[in-house]
């Protein structure tokens, strides 16, 4: 039996997306589980990247991930 990243969100902590503009703007996007948090950052760096400074995923109050716009495309920094 195959299990979804939703399925598993039952299972994991919560986490937040937290997408920085390039003025400095935050917004934090809840997210059910730190694995649909990863699938959503993917999205953002695509549809919003020219607009976004960085991207973080936090869960339980730690980074999971950050990634940071560089001259030549997005480049993960933890």
């Amino acid at each position: 039996m195959n299990r979804n990243p939703d399925d598993i969100a039952e299972d994991a902590p919560q986490a937040h997306l937290i997408l920085v503009e390039q003025s400095g703007a935050k917004r934090e996007i809840p997210q059910p589980s730190p694995v649909r948090g990863m699938i959503e950052a993917e999205r953002a760096i695509q549809h919003h990247g020219p607009r976004l400074r960085e991207i973080k995923l936090v869960s339980q109050k730690r980074a999971i991930a950050r990634w940071k716009a560089q001259e030549l495309g997005w480049r993960r920094v933890a």
